[in-house]
């Protein structure tokens, strides 16, 4: 044989077996995205010269798609772990690839622990949300206005609502943000009782009709189904006293956008959780609780807190404008509000 460009396509095939390869997808574990995830290990096998036959992008599919479920399922932070390597190291790409998959999980607690390491003080800003300390204001007589704080962080409101001497009962679900406010409000003698446990878990008892205040911003972000807003809803109107009022922070659809799966998941990934109206007025059905205002988070905030405290953070308005999830110019169809429900 002596037809240089044959003889050129063996060497180039021998030359494989001298070339190997491994390393590592990360993708986020979101069923929705299974043909976009699957399209991009099909191209890559190919740039490799692996060209996957029907039976086998099946099998792939299956082995990706219960892989998702599984991760979703378990945290919406979770990430689904493609490691590629020759099949036979002797061989190298002539050998073909082998694919495997496990998932890593991170908890939302456990995503939050990091933050102080790798994140400027103060965490989520020097000032108190100016809704928060508004509602707070028409309670009455401070030291007879108890306040419950879900989610209550490192004490951006606990802390400054002990102080004008309301008695404060602060849930944390990260251990780090528990300690921080037990320490802060041990430090100057406020009447902060925190607790710290998940909210949502049905083991996790508060006091019945206690409370003249619930307050919940930035956390109904974190849920995941409209379930879980009916269980925080339910929770709240036991432990606040007939006339008192909750507070919470949540994204809301636009009118006449409807979210799909994929916006979904993502919302959830992007720490925006997302719900319609219709959602939320079904959550509140049936409930002794009235909703008696829905306005923007940025919109108040801005207006009413001080100029050097906004915006709160460098990612404030990002993220609650919806562009952490709808990076666009135009206004996304979503958008953080503070919704005021009056307990009946």
């Amino acid at each position: 044989m002596t037809d240089s460009n044959r003889l050129k396509l063996i060497l180039k095939e021998r030359l494989k077996k001298n070339i190997g390869i491994k390393g590592e997808f990360y993708l986020p574990c979101l069923p929705s995205m299974l043909d976009d995830y699957l399209k991009l290990l099909s191209d890559f096998l190919n740039i490799l010269g692996q060209n996957i036959d029907s039976a086998q992008t099946e099998n792939l599919r299956t082995l990706i798609a219960n892989a998702l479920a599984e991760g979703f399922k378990n945290s919406p932070h979770a990430n689904l772990i493609v490691s590629y390597f020759p099949a036979n190291s002797q061989t190298g790409l002539a050998g073909g690839i082998t694919l495997n998959t496990k998932i890593q999980v991170e908890s939302m607690a456990q995503k939050y622990h990091s933050w102080p390491d790798i994140r400027p003080e103060p965490l989520f800003g020097s000032h108190p949300d100016a809704k928060v300390i508004a509602i707070a204001a028409e309670l009455g007589e401070p030291g007879k206005a108890p306040i419950l704080d879900v989610g209550a962080g490192p004490g951006r409101n606990s802390l400054p609502l002990a102080r004008l001497g309301h008695s404060v009962d602060a849930i944390e679900l990260t251990p780090i943000f528990a300690e921080k406010l037990s320490s802060a409000a041990t430090a100057e003698n406020l009447p902060i009782n925190v607790i710290q446990g998940d909210v949502l878990d049905p083991l996790l008892r508060m006091k019945t009709y206690r409370y003249k205040l619930a307050i919940a911003t930035e956390v109904l972000s974190h849920f995941r189904y409209p379930e879980q807003i009916r269980l925080f809803l339910g929770k709240m109107s036991d432990a606040v006293l007939s006339g008192g009022f909750i507070l919470f922070s949540a994204f809301l659809a636009v009118d006449g956008y409807e979210p799909d799966e994929m916006a979904k998941q993502m919302s959830e990934l992007c720490w925006s959780y997302l719900i319609t109206r219709e959602e939320l007025q079904a959550a509140i059905e049936g409930l002794p609780l009235e909703i008696i205002s829905d306005e923007s988070v940025i919109e108040y905030e801005q207006k009413h807190l001080p100029d050097s405290a906004w915006p709160p953070t460098p990612w404030f308005v990002s993220w609650a404008s919806g562009r952490d999830l709808f990076s666009v110019q135009q206004t996304p169809p979503l958008e953080l509000r503070w919704i005021l429900v009056k307990r009946l």
